[in-house]
């Protein structure tokens, strides 16, 4: 049994939760509708650090009953941990999901700490028999069953819980936080962990292949073909799926292996029809052998799905070239054409028919969501640019802002792409739930300012904007941040489970909608000696939707010198008394990530060392041993990057602290004899 309400719930805090938010969530809970539990709290603002609406969250996800929503509950406790140490419920939830991902040991723990801080709530004795019995200490589990007996006589669970005990049941069968009546017999606890077991070792699996995928990003980067050909080949082929053969071909064709490239493409031909990037590799692949008039259709083929690939335009002009043969899409003008001799403005703005203003909003309604407020442009000397506020919810948790009136322009696309229906467009941005879009500060503003100097962009410089253009501004975009530039991608958050579909004007028209992205200095550079995918692949969803204070994703071979530092760091270490020095890796101080493993060793006698030793905990052991790889920096300085790490730099030489997957730091120990991965 779990009651949800604890007997004592204090918090300075402002309350997220009122009681018309209570009274749905208690209904909710009776149609036992936990899905519905978590939409609710996953939409309030706050409610990550909200000691109620995270023993709610976590009550459902413990009741949802599957290995991810027990890791999810979990994260949640995490986020009130300090509230948690006071309450018993708070530990009983910690640790049934702690217990129901095979965390035993901390889970006994948990729940220890449970009784010993509110002893008069009943159900955390029930779960603490319940572990010390999984445990091994049968008389321990007796005795919390006599205390929970105590304070409610004659209850169902506990009495079968202690007959389990009197009988010698297996471990497994009486673990069981009960979901149901139906879970309330041996066999069916046995199947359940057996189950989650299964959970476990698929979530394992995806993590796996998530990281692996970001090594091969990495090693693409790196320009590390051969890794990138063993890491997948050490993969068992039936494993391997679509996108992992792709690679390989492509890391094969980077090899000059192009015949083995060839194969492995072959072998998923049947899921590449329409794959752009399965279609060049071929081709590229076709053209080093030779094979020039295969290699030309495949080319053309990329064109077809995807006709603003330069690299494919360049490719196929050389088959062209090589065998003097021609192709349609090679058009008689290469360059963009020169803007008409006519430049002033229009007397009044361009518009859009009303039949056409009413396709543009029902698409944007359709794909985008409702919205209820419009910025209507009061004075529009050329185009008339409106821009539509969709409000955050629950599936899609962040601002959508976008334009209505910039498709009523045709751009200058050129000419060897006119056919492409690429000439009207209309532009959007994402913006995390807690930016102020009604403020005037500029510190807001400027992405509403942004989205009306792009939609003019293409009529008053006589050109035009498309996936992945970029657009420069000499300065960033507001004194609170560092992004300096927009780039369009397609707006890829809101067709995750659904094919895009086409916004067709009554002519025949499209108008393509794209998201403006707010990048770095050093990610345009990135962008302009590569080219968009590159960007794109490294870039998440803290990207995506805007965060003015984020890093840039570039890799760090691409920046070592532009470390992360602040230019006017803060004096965070107010108390320190003794050496400041230590050392960083670049996945830190370059890459700005959090630390994820400290150590501290004993210094040699006389220099400036601290023996703190800092990394992110996912460095190889290659990269652990390249010395332009990490630093000497001032403790102060990695303290600005991560003030997470100022409680323990008082640890004593010896110890070591690994940031865990709920984000905290936990005590691990270090071989005296070893001084650790930074040589």
């Amino acid at each position: 049994m779990d009651d949800f309400s604890p007997q004592h719930f204090r918090s300075d805090k402002k309350a997220v939760l009122n009681e018309s938010l209570r009274a749905t969530l208690e209904k909710l809970d009776e149609e036992n509708r936990m899905n519905g539990i978590i939409d609710l709290i996953n939409s309030l603002d706050g409610a990550r650090e909200d000691f109620e609406s995270a023993l709610w969250a976590a009550y459902a996800l413990n009741n949802l009953d599957t290995y991810e929503s027990y890791l999810q509950a979990e994260k949640w406790l995490k986020g009130v941990e300090k509230e948690g140490m006071q309450s018993g419920i708070w530990h009983y939830r910690y640790s049934v999901a702690l217990a129901w991902q095979g965390k035993f040991d901390e889970a006994l723990s948990a729940i220890e700490r449970g009784t010993q801080v509110e002893p008069s709530w009943p159900w955390g004795w029930l779960q603490l028999a319940r572990m010390q019995y999984h445990a091994g200490r049968k008389d321990d589990a007796s005795r919390s069953v006599s205390v929970g007996l105590k304070l409610v006589p004659g209850d169902c669970e506990f009495l079968t819980l202690k007959a389990a005990i009197e009988n010698g049941t297996d471990s497994e069968s009486v673990l069981g936080h009960y979901i149901t009546a139906a879970d309330n017999t041996g066999s069916a606890s046995s199947r359940r962990i057996a189950r989650l077991k299964r959970e476990k070792r698929q979530y394992e699996t995806k993590q796996a292949r998530q990281s692996l995928i970001g090594r091969l990003n990495q090693y693409h980067i790196d320009k590390d073909f051969t890794r990138i050909v063993n890491d997948i080949s050490a993969v068992p082929s039936a494993e391997r799926g679509y996108e992992l053969t792709v690679r390989l071909a492509r890391a094969y064709n980077n090899l000059g292996e192009y015949t083995r490239a060839i194969e492995s493409l072959e072998s998923v031909r049947a899921q590449s029809k329409n794959d752009a990037g399965w279609h060049f590799h071929m081709g590229a692949a076709l053209y080093y052998l030779g094979r020039m008039p295969p290699a030309k259709a495949e080319f053309e083929r990329v064109l077809e799905l995807d006709p603003e690939d330069g690299d494919a335009w360049q490719y196929l002009a050389w088959c062209c070239d090589a065998t003097g043969d021609t192709s349609p899409l090679l058009g008689s003008e290469a360059k963009v054409p020169r803007p008409p001799e006519t430049s002033g403005n229009p007397e009044r703005p361009v518009l859009y028919t009303e039949p056409e203003l009413a396709i543009i909003e029902n698409y944007i309604t359709d794909n985008f969501g409702d919205y209820d407020f419009v910025f209507h442009e009061l004075f529009s000397p050329d185009i008339h640019v409106d821009i539509v506020i969709i409000n955050p919810t629950p599936r899609r948790p962040f601002h959508t802002l976008v334009t209505i009136g910039m498709g009523a322009y045709k751009m200058n696309v050129p000419a060897n792409l006119r056919n492409r229906k690429l000439d009207r467009a209309e532009m959007l941005i994402c913006l995390p739930s807690t930016w102020d879009v009604n403020s005037n500060e500029e510190k807001w503003y400027w992405p509403l300012r942004w989205l009306k100097i792009m939609a003019r962009l293409p009529m008053t410089n006589h050109t035009w904007l498309g996936w992945g253009h970029t657009v420069p501004h000499e300065k960033p975009f507001a004194e609170n941040t560092k992004l300096s530039a927009m780039m369009l991608i397609n707006p890829g958050l809101f067709f995750m489970d659904r094919e895009p579909s086409d916004c067709i004007l009554p002519g025949g028209d499209i108008v393509h909608f794209y998201q403006m992205v707010p990048i770095l200095s050093d990610e345009l550079e990135y962008k302009q000696s590569h080219d968009a995918n590159k960007l794109i692949a490294l870039l998440d969803e803290d990207a995506i939707i805007v965060d003015p204070h984020r890093l840039s994703v570039c890799p760090s071979t691409e920046r070592k010198t532009r470390t992360i530092v602040p230019d006017n760091p803060k004096n965070l270490l107010v108390n320190w008394k003794g050496p400041e020095g230590c050392l960083a890796t670049d996945r830190i101080m370059v890459d700005g990530c959090k630390v994820g493993y400290m150590y501290r060793e004993k210094p040699d006698e006389g220099m400036p060392d601290s023996g703190w030793r800092f990394t992110a905990g996912d460095e190889s052991a290659e990269y652990m041993t390249d010395p332009d790889r990490a630093g000497i920096y001032s403790i102060n300085t990695v303290c600005n990057i991560d003030p997470d790490i100022i409680p323990l730099l008082d640890s004593p030489y010896g110890t070591a602290w690994l940031r865990d997957e709920t984000g905290h730091f936990r005590q691990v120990p270090l071989d005296p004899g070893e001084n650790g991965p930074l040589q």
